[in-house]
């Protein structure tokens, strides 16, 4: 659920040298940052009751670019010098990771259920292949065009599950989650190229910082009647694990795992988001489910399976790794 960065390169195997790691750490690593991102959802649905959506919003979005500025500080010390096209992607980047992704993501989670909201993120994989088919010319195999109907199916039983009447709460929820779902898909569909150029703190970092610029002139009125004291101590926790723990610790963990360990065994762990949500939110709320969502749900992470599937079994053998479903 926040950017960390969710394009990843492709996955070198002269990465695997006497010196790499005890193989077990690497997926511990990557398990550690799948139960990050599920409990993303439920800590973002909890901060949003108590900040308000519009500023919890800024904040984290504020946040995460002043700690993924400081760890840019760190590691480079300086800006590269850019082209002005790679300035203007970075922009583009920003407004659809950052403010586009982040603020729908936040928005829509105060009315619908943590649940929902990460299994329409696990529709991600599925619309960076769409994209890749219309923008790239990839081709769409027949098995990926059973993928993309059965995850598609799975969305609308996920948006039915309560009805389809737009003035309820739920729905309009669930569609905001699913612009943003777009919105991160994009964002890791047009991210690609240039971070496998620029690398890939460069271009999060960037991401981050015209993402907070695109909201910090918002601040009157995003902030406007905003009482620090009210979200109490337990929301300034969950602020910090929304722009620390999530957009932080979680980066750093995904792309160490990827160093180390092939990306389509890493893929295996994202789909497992949900699932980790919903056992998450039965857990600590006692939330159950309907039958809707699970049906629907089931269907989506079957869809996204099989888009993930290499499209040739002759094919090369190390691909990259599909996006992370956090965008949140």
């Amino acid at each position: 659920m926040d950017l960390s960065g969710r394009v990843a390169p492709p996955y070198n195997a002269s990465s695997c040298n006497p010196e790499a790691p005890n193989p077990v750490l690497p997926r511990l690593a990557v398990l550690l940052q799948t139960l990050i991102a599920a409990g993303t959802f439920l800590v973002a649905k909890d901060a949003t009751e108590r900040f308000g959506s519009l500023p919890l919003i800024w904040l984290r979005i504020v946040l995460s670019a002043l700690i993924m500025g400081a760890f840019f500080a760190v590691r480079f010390r300086s800006v590269p010098r850019l082209a002005r096209a790679d300035w203007l992607r970075l922009v583009l980047l920003g407004l659809l990771g950052v403010s586009v992704n982040q603020g729908l993501f936040l928005y829509g989670i105060h009315f619908t259920s943590p649940l929902h909201a990460s299994l329409l993120y696990a529709f991600t994989p599925v619309l960076v292949l769409l994209g890749a088919v219309l923008w790239i010319g990839e081709r769409l195999t027949w098995l990926r065009s059973v993928a993309v109907a059965c995850a598609a199916v799975g969305v609308f039983l996920v948006l039915s599950s309560r009805g389809l009447d737009l003035s309820r709460g739920p729905l309009r929820g669930d569609l905001f989650v699913l612009v943003a779902v777009v919105a991160w898909s994009s964002f890791t569909l047009l991210g690609k190229s240039i971070i496998r150029r620029l690398g890939t703190v460069t271009v999060i970092t960037g991401a981050f910082a015209f993402g907070a610029l695109s909201v910090v002139p918002l601040g009157p009125w995003m902030l406007g009647g905003f009482d620090p004291s009210a979200p109490g101590f337990r929301g300034w926790l969950e602020l910090l694990y929304l722009g620390g723990i999530t957009s932080g610790v979680a980066f750093t963990l995904w792309y160490w795992a990827l160093k180390h360990i092939e990306p389509s065994q890493v893929a295996i762990f994202t789909n497992l988001q949900a699932p980790f949500t919903a056992l998450f939110a039965w857990m600590i709320f006692g939330t159950i489910p309907g039958t809707g969502s699970i049906l629907g749900g089931l269907l989506v992470l079957f869809g996204v399976s099989l888009a993930q599937l290499p499209a040739r079994r002759n094919s090369v053998p190390h691909r990259a790794a599909a996006p992370s479903t956090s965008g949140g």
